[in-house]
């Protein structure tokens, strides 16, 4: 049984009681969790997650930062001054697939690093803790890269029996390939080098064929100053859909209808268009990947 309250006790509580009429700042309090365009607002910075690896989303030229998420969130800072009445400056910052490191896609918009994370993120039906993803702004495929010689061999509505496919170690395409085509032979290329040395040895013919996203495969091509009679993309369509999103905080739901607001206006071809020309072959692909996809 508790024993009745000491006059000591009862003078602290009465201490206490005037101390919160008097000073209540001085008292502890729960502080609640700023969003995304409260800080843009105070500070004038949109900080993005881009990656530097994945020509057309986001790569680097030099020094310099290019891309599709470049154009398009430089669209977003201009559309935040707007909504925010002042101005806002954009702050690139470099993402990657480590997720154990603080530059992981997840890890910097769970660890308020980045407000976003712009790039090819496949939309997940289950996302990882404590991210969510924006409404897709972009979609893509799943497509074979091979040497053009190679298209009569590598025929995907066929088994692919003792036929070499090259895949990136872990990713949603290696679970798709070896499910699709189990008389195939994997070769699993591992690290942020992956793309680049699969699309490689498949233009060369040291593989069959490689697979990934269809964007890109050819953004890697492209960087490697092919030209498109050294490479072929099969099939005509899809594989399979993907659909890319904005890596967003789960828990701020007023920054991602922020943010999906954004998309819903915007349209992916005549972005693609902008950044890359009228003549980019990304154009006829984003176009035949949406039709199938939505």
């Amino acid at each position: 049984m508790n024993s009745a309250p000491t006059n000591k006790n009862l003078k602290l509580a009465a201490f206490t009681a005037i101390l919160a009429i008097l000073f209540p700042a001085a008292l502890p309090t729960v502080a609640s969790a700023q969003t995304a365009l409260e800080e843009i607002r105070q500070t004038g910075i949109l900080k993005a997650g881009i990656r530097k690896d994945a020509p057309p989303f986001g790569y680097l030229e030099g020094e310099k930062w290019q891309g599709v998420c470049i154009e398009g969130l430089e669209v977003f800072r201009a559309d935040l001054e707007k909504k925010l009445n002042r101005s806002v400056r954009l702050e690139k910052l470099e993402t990657d697939l480590n997720e154990s490191a603080e530059k992981g896609r997840f890890r910097s918009v769970t660890s308020k690093r980045a407000h976003l994370e712009c790039g090819p993120n496949t939309i997940l039906k289950n996302p990882p803790s404590g991210i969510a993803y924006s409404l897709p702004f972009l979609y893509s495929g799943t497509y074979l890269l091979v040497k053009p010689e190679n298209k009569l061999k590598v025929n995907p509505s066929g088994f692919l029996q003792d036929v070499t496919i090259g895949v990136l170690s872990g990713s949603v395409t290696q679970q798709f390939i070896a499910g699709r085509y189990q008389l195939a032979n994997q070769r699993i290329y591992e690290g942020m080098a992956g793309r680049q040395s699969g699309v490689k040895d498949a233009a060369s013919g040291t593989i069959d064929a490689f697979a990934s996203d269809g964007m890109l495969l050819v953004g890697e091509a492209l960087r490697q100053g092919l030209t498109q009679s050294q490479y072929s993309l099969i099939p005509e369509q899809p594989l399979t859909c993907i659909s890319y999103g904005m890596i967003l905080p789960a828990s701020d739901t007023e920054w991602q209808e922020t943010v999906n607001n954004f998309i819903r206006n915007q349209s992916s071809t005549n972005l693609l268009e902008k950044v890359l020309g009228r003549n980019t072959p990304f154009l006829p692909m984003s176009v035949a990947d949406q039709d199938k996809c939505i």
